[in-house]
């Protein structure tokens, strides 16, 4: 997330990094608008307190690295899950 410090400093050519919920790496956009509470990124909005907006590379990779790490881990916990079933059936 952009902090209002960084917000007060951004300006129309400045790149952002946006860590979308279903990308495996972050995007990056580049300024084309400011207003007091949104950002404009081509025509996409977007809105300052956005938990998706990153200042940097790295903030936005963490990001998409932790939403990708709980989302292999669902994954993992289904597919044990999946397992433990088959073998139950098997074993009937």
């Amino acid at each position: 997330m952009i902090t209002d410090e960084e917000w007060k400093k951004l300006k129309v050519g400045d790149v952002i990094w946006y860590a979308d919920q279903h990308a495996l790496k972050p995007q990056n956009l580049i300024i084309v608008k400011i207003t007091k509470n949104s950002v404009y990124c081509d025509k996409k909005k977007i809105d300052k307190k956005s938990y998706l907006l990153h200042s940097n590379l790295n903030n936005a990779t963490q990001a998409v690295n932790f939403r990708l790490k709980v989302h292999i881990e669902k994954i993992q916990h289904q597919i044990d899950e999946n397992l433990k079933q088959l073998e139950q059936e098997n074993g009937k």
